[in-house]
């Protein structure tokens, strides 16, 4: 039995690792910590997004969590994982339970954990349900026994989510003229929600890839630059004002301007930074990930307000907004959480918060994201991921934790270890951080153009396959 945790949950490869027999397992060690707890009483909520048998998989943790004398509201259809964690602190559940893998390739899939708060659960807590993995062997009772006794109940939340979502927006923004927007779900949960969500907004919506395929027609459902192919020919050939993508479970945004270019979810995250400082008067601090550009230093320092660096990890920036007062939070991969919404990434809110921007400021999302640059200077952003034998990769981290001089012909400022090594250089940073699911070694740079970053990442390769040996390079 091959187990494996990662920051939020536990995901494997489907009929090897991620079985209905490691799903009971595991449902029995979160059944087991709910009541030696005593919460148990409180119920859990599940939900499930569009992968192969996920709905199975949902049925059977309810199963054993029932077993066990928890009540289990199962949400009736395939649902985002920031509706789950909504529906977790709407129903006031112990726990959240997704049956999702995320952006993961669709041979992947795997469970997630939220908390009563609507957000992540802790790595203490994660690491306390999986300390109780394989202590017992898992109860079951029938679905059907487990729905007469009333122990498994359906239920939808669609409506108070969206209703939720749609009272943060500005009134004002109804006023303005609509956008014609393409919202592609990569086949993935969202894109049902995203459209109607838009349209209550009078936005035209041209939808994309909508229709669930647990194979995501053969392209990873993450929605980077590589994959969003189909949505910048339609944003081109329908001539749309921009286009929108989300994950496969919904918590990332990704999006396409009116020319069909790609837009980092980096300007994205500076962009929505300085939309709730700026048209919206909204106050907090802005918390980013180690992995995260130096635009959100920059907007924040524009207006006073300060900027926390937490390690790689959407849980390290839900713990800081329970902590303080956070305007915002977001990582570089386009997970981007409001707390007056819920201590969530959420890629539908994110998306409806860029839209309200350019209807507000009247602009494209090509003259927004131009006019940030004008404001704080360039930044050109990349990040590579490389296969290297494990035996390679602790020795070339225990080689970077050394302070050097310089690296690729640059003076090294400043060395971080928050999470990874961190290059601090005249014109930006380079990080290296072993990835905590796959095994891969990240590689993050930014600099002021494009061109430094590409021959900051040549070297870094070259580097590496001298010292390690790249087995392969994914982006």
């Amino acid at each position: 039995m091959e187990i494996i945790f990662g920051t939020e949950g536990w995901r494997g490869e489907i009929a090897d690792t991620f079985t209905i027999r490691n799903a009971r397992i595991v449902s029995q060690a979160m059944a087991d910590d709910l009541n030696e707890r005593g919460e148990g009483g409180r119920g859990v909520v599940i939900g499930y997004d569009t992968r192969f048998l996920s709905d199975k998989f949902a049925a059977e943790c309810a199963q054993v969590l029932a077993a066990s004398g928890i009540f289990v509201y199962l949400l009736d259809c395939v649902v985002t994982t920031p509706m789950l964690s909504f529906a977790t602190r709407y129903f006031d559940a112990a726990a959240g339970l997704m049956v999702t893998a995320s952006h993961n390739p669709a041979e992947w899939n795997g469970i997630k954990w939220k908390g009563p708060h609507a957000g992540p659960v802790s790595e203490s807590d994660v690491g306390r349900i999986a300390a109780k993995v394989g202590r017992r062997s898992p109860q079951s009772l029938s679905f059907e026994e487990a729905r007469s006794q009333g122990l498994i109940r359906f239920a939808n939340c669609e409506q108070p989510y969206l209703t939720h979502m749609m009272r943060f927006l500005a009134p004002g923004v109804r006023k303005k003229e609509p956008l014609h927007v393409v919202v592609d779900a990569m086949h993935g949960a969202a894109g049902a929600y995203f459209a109607k969500a838009l349209e209550g907004l009078g936005c035209k919506v041209t939808p994309i890839r909508t229709e669930p395929d647990p194979l995501f027609g053969g392209v990873n459902p993450e929605p980077i630059k590589p994959n969003l192919g189909a949505l910048t020919d339609r944003v081109l050939a329908v001539g749309a004002d921009l286009g929108l993508a989300t994950d496969g479970d919904g918590d990332r945004l990704g999006a396409v301007d009116e020319r069909g270019e790609f837009v980092s979810p980096q300007i994205l995250f500076a962009l929505l930074a300085r939309h709730l400082i700026e048209q919206r008067g909204w106050t907090g601090s802005v918390v980013k990930t180690i992995s995260t550009t130096r635009l959100i230093d920059k907007i924040a320092r524009l207006h006073g307000a300060q900027v926390r660096e937490v390690p790689v990890g959407f849980k390290h920036i839900c713990e800081k907004m329970q902590q303080e007062h956070v305007l915002i939070g977001g990582e570089e991969s386009g997970g981007i959480g409001i707390p007056r919404h819920m201590p969530e990434r959420d890629g539908l809110f994110a998306g409806l918060l860029l839209i309200e921007h350019l209807m507000l400021t009247e602009q494209s999302l090509r003259t927004a994201s131009d006019e940030l640059m004008k404001l704080c200077g360039e930044h050109r952003y990349d990040r590579v991921d490389l296969h290297v034998p494990a035996a390679g990769k602790e020795r070339l981290l225990r080689q970077l934790r050394r302070k050097p001089r310089s690296f690729g012909g640059e003076a090294v400022q400043s060395v971080q270890t928050l999470d990874g090594i961190k290059y601090g250089f005249a014109d930006g940073w380079l990080l290296f951080r072993a990835s905590g699911t796959e095994p891969l070694l990240r590689v993050y740079t930014e600099a002021s153009d494009m061109e430094k970053v590409s021959k900051r990442l040549a070297f870094v390769g070259e580097w590496i396959e001298g010292e390690a040996g790249v087995v392969q390079k994914e982006r």
